[in-house]
């Protein structure tokens, strides 16, 4: 009696993930700096959680985009909470602009902070929940 062996891990789910967390990181980084530069040094107080929020998420996707390059299941855990936080922040920003309160999140798109930007910024935190979601990605980093 055969036992089917488990499959073998693909890495390109995991690996696909991980270079989407840093590039997300290193986007959300760039917000920090990028608002300030569009609005003016002068309203830096309207935009510190904004601030916040891009160094918290930033450093996240960072930490975890490297974990999981380096193949460690904590890596993927990271991903999975700052894709969501990616996700929810925008709409954040987007409900609170409309109550006439500065926080903008992310780094530039070209697109005017409204809806259409956090559709556009929508896309890339999907697919990196769906990749570090994935078993092949959960298998890669327990080997």
């Amino acid at each position: 009696m055969d036992v089917a062996a488990p499959p073998k891990p693909g890495a390109a789910t995991a690996i696909t993930a991980g270079v989407l967390a840093v590039l997300g990181g290193l986007w959300f980084l760039t917000g920090i700096f990028w608002w300030s530069l569009v609005y003016g040094f002068g309203q830096q107080d309207l935009l510190v959680p904004g601030q916040i929020t891009d160094a918290v998420i930033g450093l996240l996707l960072l930490l975890g985009g490297t974990s999981l390059l380096a193949r460690v299941e904590a890596g993927r855990v990271l991903c999975l909470v700052a894709a969501v936080l990616g996700l929810v922040a925008p709409i954040v920003g987007l409900a609170l602009r409309h109550q006439r309160i500065l926080f903008i999140v992310g780094g530039p798109t070209g697109i005017d902070p409204d809806a259409p930007r956090a559709i556009v910024i929508a896309v890339p935190f999907v697919a990196l929940l769906v990749l570090a979601a994935l078993p092949a990605t959960r298998r890669w980093t327990r080997l």
